[in-house]
């Protein structure tokens, strides 16, 4: 086999090894930051979900002294 061809096939590989990495590297790269994105929207998610427990506890103290109030009144 003359050194050209071998030349030419090893230059065939290399490119077809970049051609096929760069879009794999990408692909494990927009995985991971969006593998961060979800974990942030989750602690986000987890804090909104306490703060409305938090309001509708307050809302439920305050509709059971209005009914409290309007009981005594009908009195």
């Amino acid at each position: 086999m003359p050194i050209e061809t071998v030349v030419t096939y090893l230059i065939t590989l290399v490119t077809f090894g970049i051609a096929v990495a760069t879009p794999i590297i990408k692909l494990n790269t927009n995985i991971a930051r969006l593998n961060c994105t979800i974990s942030e929207l989750t602690h986000e998610m987890n804090k909104t979900d306490e703060r409305l427990d938090s309001h509708s506890s307050q809302l439920n103290d305050h509709e059971h002294r209005i009914t409290i109030l309007e009981e005594h009144k009908k009195d």
